[in-house]
């Protein structure tokens, strides 16, 4: 239990700068950091909260159910072109030739520690790190870090060199500061995306949300903005508007899961009727088209149907072919009317099934096809120039 302190919570104090709100050029990759840590949130017994440029670039907030733990987290793209360093993490701005105190990394990130509950701090870079800084990247529970070594003890002597007057105002100094801090490696804003797109597909799915693909790639551009918007809210305005909470989030993530899962009956198939109308496709064949779209939204919602992984595969592999008749078809390569372009999809996933040797069924690739045109994701005539 941690000590009572007559600091005030971390929750009743302000920003220290709001410099980054102003202009967000360039934040990709924070965003990115931010978006995967609301999606850990889904599925997290103890992240709570995740607050966007507040108190630090993200602070994330974990109760223990006996108190809660502020994590102040660092993002950092590629700022230069060379491994991370004790020397880049304490270098300091200078006022002419006179360095000024608190203007490091590590200082100004050990000056977040100004509160009553307990914290801890991450730094996040694309960048990699040298070896001397290579046992940060250990969990903190690992015996390297919980038994110091010679390495951890030589780098907590080496960065009090570099910065020997500097304390939180909490009293801590720059050897706390290590013994709290987990570096990670992300390597670029793309290698984040992908992590945080399969970790959406794998916790959703966890929690009985079942879509496509597509589906997955839309609702993770939707979380992204919702981090986005929160980065851009401005604390003196409203600070709540900056904080993302666990059950406010879920609630948020189940509605556009259930509406894409069930749209309204209004506009059920619609856009797939006007597609094949459009394209002179026989009202006999659009209602097969509309009966095949309705079992493979069936099948895809069963989560025993088939193993994610495969029909991911499937579904992307399927995509791709019909993305390369679309190319086709409106550079002018093709010159099909309507009817003849939609039998050649229709052609063209049975060439599928026999990639696949037979074992994903036609009225499923069908029905997958059905389902993309519905969502605009595919049609059956050249685009209108």
């Amino acid at each position: 239990m941690p000590s009572v302190s007559p600091l005030p919570s971390y929750r009743d104090v302000s920003p220290l700068e709001s410099g980054g709100v102003i202009a967000r050029s360039g934040f990709e990759f924070q965003d990115h950091v931010a978006a995967g840590y609301c999606i850990d949130m889904l599925q997290s017994t103890t992240l709570t909260e995740v607050w966007c440029e507040s108190l630090d670039d993200i602070t994330l907030i974990r109760d223990s159910g006996k108190y809660e733990e502020f994590e102040f987290v660092q993002a950092k793209s590629n700022e230069f072109n060379h491994f991370w360093s004790v020397a880049e993490l304490c270098k300091r701005d200078k006022r002419g030739r006179t360095p000024i105190v608190g203007s490091s990394i590590l200082e100004k990130s050990l000056a977040y520690e100004r509160g009553a509950e307990p914290c801890c701090f991450r730094m996040v870079t694309c960048l990699s790190v040298k070896s001397e800084l290579r046992v940060l990247t250990l969990p903190l529970s690992s015996p390297c870090r919980t038994s110091p070594t010679d390495g951890f003890t030589k780098l907590c002597e080496q960065i009090a060199e570099k910065i020997p007057d500097y304390q939180s105002p909490n009293g801590s100094d720059t050897s706390s500061w290590l013994s709290r801090a987990v570096w990670e490696i992300c390597h670029s804003s793309e290698a984040l995306k992908n992590a945080n797109l399969l970790k959406l597909r794998h916790i959703g799915c966890a929690l009985d949300m079942f879509l496509a693909e597509d589906q997955w790639d839309e609702m993770y551009k939707k979380i992204l903005r919702k981090v986005q918007d929160a980065g851009r809210a401005k604390w003196e305005v409203d600070p709540e508007a900056k904080k993302l909470k666990q059950g406010d989030f879920l609630n948020w993530v189940k509605n556009l899961v259930s509406k894409a899962q069930h749209p309204g009956v209004g506009g059920k198939g619609k856009q797939l009727r006007e597609k094949m109308e459009g394209a002179g496709i026989p009202p006999d064949s659009i209602e097969i088209a509309q009966e095949q779209r309705r079992s493979y939204r069936n099948h895809a919602l069963s989560p025993g149907y088939m193993d994610l992984s495969r029909r991911q595969e499937i579904e992307m592999d399927t995509q791709a072919h019909l993305h390369q008749l679309i190319s086709q078809l409106d550079a002018g390569q093709l010159s099909d009317i309507g009817v003849e372009f939609h039998s050649r999809c229709l052609d063209c996933l049975n060439e599928v099934r026999r990639h696949d040797k037979g074992e994903v069924s036609l009225s499923f690739l069908q029905g997958y096809m059905y389902s993309l045109a519905d969502r605009c994701l595919h049609r059956f005539t050249r685009v209108a120039i």
